[in-house]
């Protein structure tokens, strides 16, 4: 008698052990994903930044956003800034406005001078580097490269800009700079390049939400509002929730 007790409890246990993993996993697959595609030399990623990092902040737990580069500026396009300036100093004073974000005067002289030359591969090589340190913070170290460049006209052709930035998310400075140096990042960044590209991304910054069946529907594309993709996040949540 005491040993078919023991065998009933045992079978109760296992049944419920299942039932609670399933319910588990199936938790961690209803939380909704972002991928947000964005290139750290795109004047309107780097107005769209506060707006993903409000997102992060705001829906940490909920929503899982993942931050990859898409390689704007590479190839022919690697030139001198000179190149576009005019057609930014143009567009300045629009971005801020519509964004609310600042650019730097040291910026703007660089842009005047003309000469300094920019390329997306170094600072997507760095986030690549910096995701293989901490991926649930790389949208605020992200954004973080930008206003480097965009307020203090910092050098992003300098490996030890992306460490010191790095070292202020607690990340080592000397580790992170010899993994700048390796090839497995680069190779990252390229097919960081690659899926932006199959994912059908034309333009920056892209807000991707991640469908059920596995595949990825744009959710923005160009600046947006907190406001709107707020709006989508909530309205989803509380559907998945009615859906339980």
């Amino acid at each position: 008698m005491k040993k078919s007790i023991l065998y009933a409890l045992l079978i109760t246990v296992l049944f419920t052990g299942t039932s609670n993993i399933k319910k588990s996993v199936d938790q961690k697959e209803e939380k909704m994903k972002l991928l947000y595609v964005y290139d750290a030399l795109c004047g309107w990623c780097y107005g769209f930044g506060p707006v993903v990092e409000k997102i992060e902040k705001n829906y940490h737990g909920q929503v899982e956003v993942e931050i990859i580069s898409g390689g704007m500026v590479m190839g022919s396009r690697v030139a001198p800034i000179g190149n576009m300036a005019d057609y930014i100093l143009e567009a300045i004073p629009r971005l801020e406005r519509r964004t609310g974000i600042e650019f730097g005067e040291p910026y703007v002289e660089l842009l005047k001078k003309g000469t300094y030359v920019t390329s997306s591969e170094k600072p997507s090589i760095a986030l690549c580097v910096y995701k293989s340190f901490k991926k649930d913070s790389a949208v605020y170290y992200g954004h973080a490269i930008q206003t480097a460049f965009y307020k203090e006209a910092k050098d992003l052709n300098n490996d030890t800009l992306y460490a010191d930035i790095a070292q202020k998310f607690g990340i080592d400075k000397e580790q992170f700079l010899v993994r700048m140096k390796d090839s497995v990042y680069l190779t990252q960044a390229h097919e960081e390049f690659k899926r932006a590209t199959t994912l059908g991304v034309t333009g920056y910054p892209t807000l991707l939400v991640k469908q059920a069946n596995g595949s990825y529907a744009k959710l923005s594309e160009g600046y947006t509002d907190y406001e709107s993709i707020e709006k989508y996040i909530s309205k989803s949540i509380k559907s998945s929730a009615e859906k339980k």
